[in-house]
């Protein structure tokens, strides 16, 4: 080979050299892209899972607060530490969520339910917990904290609190979607020397707990011939109280709370006589105050009479300050 070849050689290696150092980047590169398009695979993996388990908290904490509810309708027996209840039944749905993630797909998922308490509205339940979701070297972990509503009809959470109190008077029934004391309501007010405790046979009230849309409360007793009030008595709604327990205090048989939590109204039968000018306050929070033995906790309220069909008188007995909440004229002693 002459002196030329070789310089020609030369220059074919030298043209070849670099066009091997590219395909070999273009091969590193595509290996990381590939690793890098896995990779945020993953993590959209997570997070949708992520997503998931918290939207199924509020779903399941929903189910087992009807389910503890239930319980307390069906023996009449309070629960003991209705929040650590709450709180323990919800994390085994949990995991049992957490089960299926990881046979359906291989994400360790762990969701751990901190705590379960009333929240700033008492018609919510708030709870906190920690979410974490792994696939491989990929993980994602978020505390989250959120509000349960029980406030709507169709949320079917019923008031455990007439069952409980009146279990050993007697029972309640609630086969029409009311609750119907018959006599037992008349009994528990006797047993604890509350005068006129008769005014309170065959009462009723609501079963399902339901946020009244009646708000500010005084139009209940502003509005014309006390329509709202009729119609709010006739619909069973429940009302945000300062002095009335909360859910989960209700759950356990309290009738009053340090929690922010809520009243209804305990129907007194219609009557043929309207002339019964006192018995106790129909506010549920002070009829089943039996927090001193004496029953000084059950005040008495005046008669008030929202409706008149021509033949029975519908009342309710309320204090000077169940009136002023509701818009109702106030009475001197």
């Amino acid at each position: 080979m002459d002196r030329k070849g070789y310089v020609m050689g030369g220059l074919s290696f030298l043209l070849v050299v670099p066009a091997i150092l590219l395909v070999a980047v273009f091969m590193d590169m595509a290996h990381v892209g590939g690793e890098s398009a896995d990779t945020i695979l993953k993590s959209d993996t997570t997070l949708y899972a992520a997503k998931d388990i918290e939207e199924d908290i509020p779903v399941q904490g929903l189910e087992v607060l009807r389910e503890e509810a239930e319980g307390v309708v069906k023996t009449g027996a309070p629960v003991v530490n209705s929040r650590q209840a709450v709180e323990t039944a919800l994390q085994k749905r949990m995991d049992l969520k957490a089960e299926e993630y990881y046979n359906s797909t291989g994400l360790r998922v762990n969701c751990t339910i901190i705590n379960v308490n009333t929240a700033s509205d008492p018609f919510e339940v708030e709870v906190n917990s920690t979410i974490c979701v792994e696939k491989d070297n990929v993980k994602h972990r978020e505390t989250v904290n959120q509000n349960i509503s029980i406030k709507d009809a169709d949320s079917r959470i019923p008031d455990p609190l007439p069952f409980i109190k009146c279990k050993s008077h007697g029972g309640v029934t609630n086969n029409t979607g009311r609750i119907l004391y018959g006599s037992s309501l008349a009994k528990y007010l006797n047993a604890r020397n509350v005068s006129n405790a008769t005014a309170y046979e065959n009462a009723t009230a609501p079963l399902f707990i339901k946020k009244c849309p009646y708000d500010p409360y005084d139009y209940h007793g502003t509005s014309q011939n006390y329509i709202a009030l009729k119609n709010c008595l006739e619909n069973g709604y429940f009302h945000e109280s300062s002095d009335g327990a909360c859910f989960l205090c209700r759950l356990e048989g309290k009738s009053t709370c340090y929690h922010y939590g809520f009243e209804t109204f305990i129907k007194p039968a219609p009557s043929l006589d309207g002339t019964l000018t006192f018995a106790p306050c129909s506010s549920d929070h002070v009829i089943y105050n039996d927090t001193d033995p004496d029953g000084s906790g059950t005040y008495r309220g005046k008669a008030i009479e929202y409706y008149f069909d021509g033949v029975n008188h519908f009342k309710l007995f309320l204090d000077n300050g169940h009136r002023s909440k509701y818009g109702l004229p106030t009475f001197s002693d």
